[in-house]
């Protein structure tokens, strides 16, 4: 693909399964590998009506008849600020937050614990490499599956397992490993070139056109592969970018 001779991006929106004809006045995806959350939402003019709270919403980026799958989740909240509804977006981290478990194991495998955690907030699609240890005494009293894989991250840590992470891909299936493994969100390797599919450029940041690019995948910045470990999009029918902040592959 040759990236400096794409047109402008269109944005498109499932709602409940059914495609969206009018097009949102924004939307907005930030991904970090320090968060195993994402920031989305949409603006559509008031009048317009669009989505409401506990909808499914699917987001595709198309460059004439190139389609690229960007979010999927749900609407977690639907609300009027001004000329906008505002809707922000979550995928199925909101159901590790809103899960509330009880953990009470000895001598349990770590992956057992994991997945009972999963099953408890009723994720299903899952990408894991989970390190084969054996965890004496895992409890906790009533708190978030959320908070459950945290604890379970700083036991393997304590274990002598760093970088482990998890984290919803764009297909919404769960992630939970390092990056050398599962712990990585995987796509296509973008390359971009100063003067010509890079707008802007300064320090460790270059603004691009938006491209379906999450956290921790790979880039070519003029012939250097680097990893991005943060993403923010913006797409407006004025103007549409994609910042990403690059560093050297892990």
């Amino acid at each position: 693909m040759q990236i400096e001779k794409l047109g402008h991006p269109v944005l498109q929106v499932y709602i409940g399964g059914t495609l969206v004809e009018k097009r949102p006045s924004s939307f907005r995806l930030i991904t970090d590998k320090g968060f195993p959350s994402v920031v989305a939402d949409l603006e559509y003019p008031v009048a317009a009506g669009i989505g409401n709270t506990g909808d499914k919403i699917v987001l595709n980026l198309c460059y004439g008849d190139d389609e690229y799958l960007l979010f999927t989740g749900e609407i977690y909240d639907a609300k009027d600020h001004g000329a906008y509804r505002n809707l922000a977006l979550t995928d199925s981290y909101k159901k590790l937050c809103d899960t509330k478990v009880v953990a009470a194991y000895r001598k349990e495998m770590a992956c057992v614990i994991l997945q009972d955690t999963l099953d408890a907030a009723g994720i299903g699609e899952t990408a894991i490499t989970c390190p084969e240890v054996e965890i004496d005494r895992f409890s906790t009293q009533e708190i978030s599956a959320e908070k459950i894989i945290l604890h379970l991250i700083d036991a393997l840590q304590k274990h002598g397992h760093e970088g482990l992470r998890f984290f919803f891909d764009e297909k919404d299936v769960f992630h939970f490993g390092k990056t050398g493994d599962t712990g990585k969100n995987e796509g296509e390797a973008f390359e971009f070139e100063t003067g010509k599919s890079i707008f802007w450029k300064k320090g460790g940041c270059i603004e691009v056109v938006p491209l379906p690019i999450r956290h921790l995948q790979k880039v070519k910045v003029d012939g250097t592969e680097l990893t991005a470990f943060r993403t923010v999009m913006f797409i407006t029918g004025y103007k549409s970018r994609l910042l990403l902040w690059v560093e050297e592959a892990e």
